[in-house]
C-alpha cells in the first residue's frame, strides 16, 4: 500500500526518451501515477495540475519517465511505459490512498534531460526512477505538499507504494 520512501540520492540521469501520459480524464490536485524501475517499489508522481511560471497546467497529464519504467495499471498489474497504448486503463492514485481508473488518450514521447532519483522504502527495498529534469515534475512529501524533483534532496521522505514481492506479469 501507500508508504514512505526515503530519498538516498538525486543525480543527473543523462538524456532519455521521456513519456508523458495524457489521459481522457482531468486529474484532481493530489492525484498522480505510481512509477518505478522495479515492480515492488513505486514513487508517486503528481499530475501537471499546478500552476507554474514555466508552462501552463496540463491537468490531464503525468510526466512519467523513460520507456523501461513500470507503471501500475487499473487491474493491479504493471506495464513498461513502452508497452502502453491509447485506450489502456491506468491506475490513478491520490495522496489519501484512494484510486480510480483512467484511460490513456495518448503518449507524448520526446528526448529530455533526466534526473535519477533513488530511494529505500519501508521494507528496506531499494528503488529508483528517472524523471525529466523539470520544475513541473513533482513528488509529494508526508505533509501532502508537492515538491519539484529539481528541489528534491537526499534524506527527504516522499510518498510512494511498497509491496512485499515483485508483481510484473
Amino acid at each position: 500500500g501507500i508508504g514512505e520512501l526515503t530519498i538516498t540520492s538525486v543525480e543527473s540521469g543523462g538524456t532519455a526518451e521521456r513519456y508523458c501520459i495524457d489521459m481522457t480524464r482531468l486529474l484532481d490536485h493530489g492525484e498522480g501515477l505510481l512509477l518505478g524501475s522495479s515492480a515492488s517499489s513505486f514513487l508517486f508522481v503528481h499530475g501537471e495540475t499546478l500552476e507554474s511560471g514555466f508552462v501552463p497546467t496540463r491537468p490531464f497529464r503525468v510526466n512519467a519517465g523513460p520507456p523501461h519504467a513500470y507503471v501500475r495499471m487499473a487491474n493491479g498489474q504493471t506495464k513498461y511505459l513502452s508497452e502502453l497504448h491509447a485506450g489502456d486503463e491506468i491506475l490513478l492514485v491520490n495522496t489519501e490512498g484512494m484510486s480510480r481508473s483512467a484511460t490513456i488518450g495518448r503518449l507524448k514521447i520526446e528526448i529530455r534531460p533526466m534526473i535519477l532519483i533513488k530511494w529505500v522504502d519501508e521494507n528496506d527495498k531499494e528503488g529508483s526512477m528517472f524523471l525529466q529534469q523539470a520544475e513541473t515534475v513533482r513528488v509529494v512529501g508526508l505533509d501532502k505538499k508537492t515538491k519539484s524533483i529539481t528541489a528534491l534532496k537526499e534524506g527527504e521522505i516522499v510518498i510512494g507504494w511498497c509491496d512485499t514481492g515483485a508483481r510484473h506479469i
